[in-house]
């Protein structure tokens, strides 16, 4: 389901998997106590959280309401920050979390 969901929505974000058995030091540091965690970084920081195991047009709907609602917001300069959710580079993981 996820790795349709990022086919879907490639422009917006990028999906990353995060084992969290052998990412536990990170896993506590974010406070993940179930599995699976759905997070929203934007610039690297964090900006959403939800737990649970949703169906796919949830998350998808999450997807859109933080899209859209990110769209509206402003860079120091006062500029529109457009595309709201921009694809972090391949190579990103969370803070913290190192790749297998």
């Amino acid at each position: 389901m996820l790795e349709q969901l990022a086919k879907d929505n490639a422009k917006k974000v990028r999906i990353v998997k995060v084992n969290a058995n052998q990412n536990r030091e990170w896993a506590q540091e974010e406070n993940i106590s179930g599995v699976p965690t759905v997070q929203f970084y934007r610039k690297g920081e964090k900006v959403h959280q939800f737990s649970g195991a949703y169906p796919k047009d949830i998350i998808q709907q999450q997807i859109d309401l933080h899209s859209a609602s990110w769209g509206k917001e402003t860079d120091e300069d006062g500029n529109p920050i457009v595309p709201a959710i921009q694809p972090m580079p391949k190579e990103w993981m969370p803070p913290g979390v190192t790749p297998e």
